[in-house]
């Protein structure tokens, strides 16, 4: 009778212990952040002619979907748009780092107000910064400069020394930071 209580109590804890071992190793990583936008083909416009980004997914969402998780109505078009870099950087592969919208067509959505409130709201709680890594910041600021895009500071070395740094607003009132790495500065 103990050798039967005993074996299954056994192969419970060898259980648990191997799930505590899996739960050890989760990773996360952001893919994407996605941003709710009544102004989606200016933002199209500014990740793919500024950061050199390209569309990879486009497509409308169905009303009733959309209305589970956004604030919009049976007569909203919203649309999804996937964006990712396209850049070859030294030291690697970079995994990740799409950005995305939800564009709503719709004057009345609730989204769609206030959006150059978010241009006066630097550094709130619950805003956020948007990095990106780039190989070519002057390029861009040359660009954002020709485009008239509002820029906070830079291209300029950052205080360690290991990557050179601008940040803009997107057309959405968004904070995105551009950063370039010093690779001969990055300690071994």
């Amino acid at each position: 009778m103990l050798r039967a209580v005993l074996i299954p109590a056994v192969a419970a804890l060898a259980l648990s212990t191997s799930v505590q071992a899996q739960e050890a190793k989760v990773q996360s990583m952001l893919l994407r952040s996605v941003t709710v936008t009544c102004k989606l083909e200016e933002s199209i416009a500014f990740y793919r002619d500024i950061l050199g980004q390209e569309v990879m997914e486009d497509g409308i969402q169905s009303p009733d979907g959309a209305m589970k998780f956004l604030d919009t109505n049976p007569n909203s078009k919203v649309r999804f748009v996937i964006m990712r870099g396209s850049g070859v950087y030294p030291g690697g592969e970079i995994i990740g780092g799409r950005v995305a919208f939800m564009g709503i067509e719709d004057p009345k959505a609730p989204a769609c107000k206030d959006v150059a409130k978010l241009k006066n709201q630097r550094g709130i709680q619950g805003s956020e910064i948007h990095p990106h890594r780039v190989s070519n910041i002057d390029e861009i600021a040359k660009r954002a400069k020709a485009k008239g895009v509002e820029i906070l500071f830079g291209p300029k070395v950052s205080g360690s020394r290991l990557s050179r740094n601008m940040m803009m607003y997107d057309p959405n009132g968004r904070i995105v930071e551009v950063f370039e790495l010093n690779l001969s500065k990055i300690p071994e």
